[in-house]
């Protein structure tokens, strides 16, 4: 273990000389000061050495209630072990003089190649990248967003094997991202911050004024409909709530999801053997915790629609779903949907939300937009700096032909673009 003294937020930088080359031996510790609390900053270079800090990240968690369910060891340590292999992780615990854990940020590397800046390390949150986490952030107790942000600035500003940071999918009223964005300004980096839409709906306190909430058009496909399904079929609708059934009924989660896009020519989400990984095993975690809420629908003994959801607090998120076409017009995935929500509003849940996007069918349902937060940054000067300010101008570019240039002198742009990129993957 090596540690340098603690040093005052306004000293000049020190250099740590901690290559990361070592990171897969015992945890490396470096000492700062920030807003006159002393912070130390541990480095973990496996998810071993993560696992032993689970007690600690847990009492953070229930310090600070506005960390969602993308931030606990369950949801973290099962997307890791799915999503790892082959990937180095970087964890950052922040201490204080009492060697209490106050904080947590989990990176990896993702190495890519640029064909006009070569190669390129890029930094992560673990969880990013795949497709399936949203509401990602720093974990950090209440309180210390800014001493953490600072402490983390000044490490990652010692650091030369990483050229730019992503941290995508941040709450929108996240501290420690407007803590970290403001010493990211103080310091001058490089930054750009993007929003990606999100939707939720905020559930009353009965079923009732939940239906009356809804639109009158809608209104039938929450009450008409699953009526009128218990006149046409034997209907089930249950949840899987034993270890014993979980693998059935995720292998029907994943065969109607499939035969959903299959119906309109896309493979769907579950091609990934990753990703069918990181369903059971997160599914084993939240089962044990309570907190799985994986709904199916059967008529006449016959799967017809499955919802992926799970519970923390009093909310609960919907991640994926999928229905057999053949039943599409009982509109089986609406009823499930909706006894679903019933039992969700009867039970004490607050917020129903649907992660990503804004998309019509949601907003029927009654989710109302919001927005994610996506912070990049990198160091002042550097080749990554470079990167990130000719993305954002190139994106900036984009964004004002789209405005201005005509329909079609856009979409022949577009079509040049695509045949481009055709010819160069053929060529490779």
């Amino acid at each position: 273990m090596m540690s340098t003294p603690l040093i005052p937020a306004t000293a000049e930088a020190v250099d740590l000389n901690s290559s990361l080359l070592h990171l897969a031996g015992s945890p490396c510790r470096h000492f700062s000061r920030a807003e006159g609390q002393a912070v130390r900053v541990s480095v973990y270079g496996s998810w071993e050495q993560l696992k032993k800090q689970v007690l600690s990240w847990e009492a953070i968690l229930a310090n600070n209630r506005a960390l969602s369910i993308f931030s606990t060891p369950e949801w973290l340590g099962s997307w890791w072990k799915a999503f790892g292999a082959n990937k180095q992780v970087l964890g950052l615990g922040f201490s204080t003089e009492d060697n209490s854990l106050v904080g947590l940020a989990l990176f990896y590397f993702d190495e890519v190649k640029n064909p006009l800046f070569g190669k390129l390390a890029f930094l992560r949150l673990v969880g990013d990248g795949s497709g399936d986490s949203d509401n990602l952030d720093l974990i950090i107790q209440s309180g210390f967003e800014k001493a953490c942000a600072q402490a983390l600035v000044r490490w990652l500003g010692n650091q030369r094997d990483w050229d730019v940071c992503f941290l995508n999918t941040l709450p929108e009223h996240s501290l420690a991202a407007t803590a970290l964005k403001h010493d990211l300004e103080r310091a001058r980096w490089t930054c750009v911050l993007e929003r990606s839409p999100n939707s939720a709906i905020s559930l009353p306190a009965s079923w009732p004024q939940y239906v009356d909430s809804v639109s009158p058009r809608f209104r039938p496909l929450v009450t008409r409909y699953p009526q009128r399904l218990v006149q046409r079929y034997q209907v089930r609708i249950y949840r899987c709530e034993h270890l014993d059934d979980l693998s059935r009924s995720l292998r029907i989660l994943f065969s109607l999801h499939a035969k959903r896009w299959n119906s309109v020519n896309q493979p769907g989400s579950f091609g990934s053997s990753e990703r069918r990984k990181f369903y059971f095993e997160m599914a084993k975690c939240f089962l044990n915790k309570g907190w799985l809420e994986l709904w199916l629908l059967e008529l006449n003994g016959v799967p017809a629609a499955a919802q992926y959801c799970f519970r923390y607090s009093d909310t609960v998120c919907v991640l994926q779903e999928g229905f057999d076409p053949g039943f599409a017009s009982d509109k089986a995935g609406y009823a499930l949907r909706a006894a679903a929500l019933r039992h969700f509003i009867e039970t004490g849940v607050k917020k129903y939300d649907f992660l990503g996007g804004l998309d019509p069918h949601k907003q029927n349902w009654g989710a109302k937009p919001g927005s994610y937060l996506n912070l990049q940054f990198a160091r002042p000067g550097s080749l990554g700096s470079l990167y990130l300010r000719y993305t954002n101008a190139m994106t900036r570019s984009k964004e004002w032909l789209r405005g201005n240039l005509p329909a079609p002198a856009w979409n022949i742009l577009h079509w040049i673009k695509l045949h481009l990129a055709e010819a160069e993957s053929s060529s490779v």
